[in-house]
């Protein structure tokens, strides 16, 4: 017998004494009871323990953040979902058990910051949250929004505190069920679907179900990878605990146990900066000669043996200023970096992270340096834990950010197995990129939607990447997920038609810079250029020479806000900087270019000569244009692009205007190869229109604000001040204008609103106020007319 959920729900009431049971399976709530015919439903195993059915369209094993999101997006696009995890809070690395926190892409790359359901989290979490967002310090709050977006979900069943144990299996390629125990309601459940995900961390599901997986490191010609060794090893990185420890007001003494490690001295931490006392470290690091896997309760003692002796270094050898610190949490689940990867029909190697190429199934995207830990952690306590992959780093370690492949996102011997989060298709250094927790959540929501398309076309997900991978990748844009250099191309989106115009349009401005950077090395600063010709570039620079300096400057094109790898000068020009001069600097190009394009200019490196950066408080509205983004070139050959508000003084002439309201309903929803925003004069209210040359019947608007997807703020309670916040949707029907919709106290990127059809000729946002922003910001506007 088989049971949707409607009836495996009631089912569930008959058993236990209700006939309303939530979505969170295992708890129930009490109403009048119906008859419910019950055969059938259980049956009993070898030793006599009642296997409780379910079936869905989809099974996810694992909720941590990228099984989270997973299970969400599929929901969202039809499927019937369930969510198994071992735990009972979710976000699992990410969780208040564990306190690692997501730590977006652009702390490394300009306009990267995760967007989609990924910010639907993190927006919630900072408006609610108390505390600051940083390792350590993750908390029940943020348990509680990954838990409330879940329950709000109708097609999706949380499983939570609910161990798989086995892999059921139909024939050698395809899953047919798992079986899971619950703990504390002592049921085990057996749950059948057409498709399951492993986003387990580990590779749990696919390595019980018999997937072609690779664990440790590849050896360098078998991807042809420059910084793999020469042999193929299982040299991994480590796992970590971490701890929360207050200002009490007063001294707090603390006595190491015996059992734990003493740090004599500061010789000890070498490369290991202590000084944050309120929380840390992923250093607190533990890998070879221990198994991440296998020994991972052999790990937790070690660690906790490390951890402890690291707050009694800091409490009692030397003056840390910790006299009034007491630990309030210490962690027993460590943090787990490594993973059986699950193979593909694509792998995202060293090649496609540090020189990617877009891909005509590309669902997703990283932008992780190349995050090598060293074996052993903290065990090798004299020596570097790891390498950063940026500045002199980065032409070694450093990444662009690159595309994930459908095809990297379900196994090649499983024909009914996705992966999500770390266990996807990667070689190692690839992993060592893909792994963190951010890209696993959007490689998550991409496959929750092609799990979707699974469910609509009943064909396995080799097919749906065969047939469907345009129909994915429209999908994923128009939840608001972002995929390198893939644009808006709905047909069924109604702005697409329309004639964008608004009541202002910002030009291009870049704010007063007042942080000098000595040149020691080559500088690149890129640029929107919304006009036909360049004549001048002006950048603020200072001398500290005692003679004039002549500086020569060449202008280049770029694909994208990040890319940085044109070799090609389009013109150069060269100007003289006076002895002891602090201003601007012009330089005559008198260059014809493309119009609407990216563009950026370097200058070489120069000793005693600064040019001028900005100077970019949190918390604040954005400083830096969008579509704009800085660079560095410390090593031999690659430029590293600058994240988290970077941007160096500069003037174009003539000046470009690349915020017009055009860009609401043409390409996507950040920078990527344009700016794609409107922005309005600092003055509100604004407004903009879209107009039809003949009347258009909807229902539906999707509005896309700005949360920054150039910096993420950690700040608490905390609302993204660019965001808009009072908001009025109208309608031009028979030449009278109709509010439709309105928003007010919003803080979301993402506004859906749904609505009686109309038939109009027009359409008006008008922005009344933002969260602290004096103008009003808009990346998209979608129309639709919608079942």
């Amino acid at each position: 017998m088989s049971f949707g959920r409607r009836e495996f729900l009631k089912s569930l009431a008959w058993l236990f004494g209700s006939t309303q049971v939530s979505s969170v399976v295992g708890e129930s709530t009490t109403a009048h009871p119906e008859p419910v015919t019950p055969s059938d439903l259980a049956r009993r195993n070898e030793a006599g323990v009642a296997l409780l059915p379910g079936e869905f369209d989809v099974i996810v094993v694992g909720g941590g953040i990228s099984g989270t999101t997973c299970a969400i997006s599929a929901a969202r696009n039809g499927a019937k979902v369930a969510l198994v995890h071992e735990r009972s809070m979710l976000g699992g690395n990410s969780s208040s058990e564990v306190r690692l926190y997501p730590e977006g892409n652009d702390a490394y790359q300009p306009w990267i910051r995760e967007s989609g359901i990924h910010d639907e989290f993190h927006v919630e979490d900072r408006a609610r949250n108390h505390v600051v967002y940083r390792e350590g310090l993750m908390n029940s709050v943020w348990d509680l929004v990954l838990y409330e977006r879940c329950i709000r979900e109708k097609n999706l069943t949380l499983f939570l505190n609910s161990h798989m144990h086995e892999v059921v299996m139909a024939n050698p390629k395809q899953i047919k069920s798992i079986k899971a125990i619950q703990l504390g309601t002592e049921k085990t459940w057996e749950l059948t679907a057409p498709l399951f995900v492993d986003c387990t961390g580990d590779g749990v599901l696919g390595y019980r179900a018999g997937a072609d997986f690779r664990w440790g490191r590849e050896a360098k010609n078998e991807y042809n990878e420059s910084l793999a060794p020469d042999q193929a090893d299982e040299k991994v990185m480590g796992n970590t605990l971490f701890f929360r420890a207050y200002n009490t007001g007063h001294p707090v003494p603390f006595k190491r146990p015996e059992w734990a490690v003493e740090f004599k001295d500061e010789k000890e931490l070498s490369y290991r900066s202590h000084v944050n006392l309120e929380a840390g470290h992923w250093w607190i690091e533990i890998g070879a000669p221990y198994h991440p896997i296998h020994d991972n309760e052999q790990i937790r003692h070690e660690c906790l043996r490390q951890l402890l002796g690291v707050w009694d270094h800091v409490k009692n050898k030397g003056n840390h200023g910790a006299e009034n610190y007491a630990l309030d949490f210490v962690g027993f689940w460590p943090y787990k970096r490594e993973a059986r990867r699950i193979i593909g029909d694509a792998v995202l190697t060293q090649q496609q992270v540090q020189d990617p190429k877009i891909g005509e199934d590309d669902v997703a995207y990283g932008a992780w340096g190349i995050d090598l830990h060293f074996p052993g952690g903290i065990l090798n306590r004299h020596e570097r834990p790891f390498i950063p992959p940026h500045n002199a780093a980065f032409e070694k370690l450093g990444t662009l950010p690159y595309g994930i492949s459908l095809r990297s996102l379900y196994s090649r011997n499983i024909e009914n197995l996705m992966m999500a989060g770390r266990p996807i298709s990667a070689s190692y250094l690839g992993f060592c990129s893909s792994r963190v927790l951010c890209t696993g959540c959007i490689v998550g929501q991409a496959v929750g939607v092609a799990a979707g398309l699974v469910t609509k076309y009943k064909k396995t997900p080799r097919q749906i990447a065969k047939d469907h991978a345009k129909e994915v990748q429209q999908l994923i844009l128009k939840q608001d997920g972002h995929i390198i250099g893939v644009e808006n191309e709905d047909e069924a989106d109604l702005a697409r038609s329309a004639t964008a115009t608004a009541s202002s349009e910002w030009p291009l401005e870049f704010p007063k810079a007042k942080t000098p950077h000595e040149l020691l090395y080559p500088r690149a600063q890129l640029f929107p250029m919304s006009k036909d010709h360049i004549d001048t570039v002006s950048l603020w620079l200072e001398s500290k020479r005692d003679a004039a300096f002549e500086m020569q400057l060449g202008l280049r094109s770029a694909k994208h806000v990040w890319d940085f790898r044109s070799t090609e000068d389009l013109a150069t020009a060269k100007a003289i900087i006076p002895a002891g001069h602090v201003g601007w600097i012009d330089f005559a190009l008198n260059q014809k270019v493309e119009p609407r394009k990216l563009y950026f200019v370097h200058v070489p490196a120069a000793k005693h000569i600064y040019w001028y950066n900005v100077d970019h408080p949190r918390g604040v509205p954005s400083m830096v244009p969008p579509g704009a983004s800085a660079a560095q070139k410390m090593g031999a050959t690659r430029w590293e692009q600058q994240g988290t508000g970077n941007c160096l003084a500069l003037k174009v002439s003539p000046q470009s205007k690349p915020f017009g309201a055009g860009n609401v309903n043409t390409g996507t929803h950040r920078p990527d190869k344009w700016t794609n925003i409107w922005i309005s004069a600092p003055s509100l209210p604004a407004t903009l229109d879209l107009n039809w040359k003949s009347p258009q019947t909807f229902n539906t608007v999707l509005l896309t604000f700005d949360t920054n997807t150039g910096r993420r703020e950690d700040e608490a309670l905390f609302r993204y001040p660019d965001c808009v916040k009072d908001y009025d949707v109208e309608a031009k029907i028979g030449g009278t204008w109709k509010t439709v919709a309105q928003g007010r106290d919003n803080y979301m990127r993402r506004c859906t609103h749904k609505f009686d059809a109309v038939q109009a000729d027009a359409l008006r946002l008008t922005v009344l106020a933002t969260n602290g922003a004096p103008s009003a910001r808009v990346y998209e506007i979608r129309v639709y007319n919608e079942a």
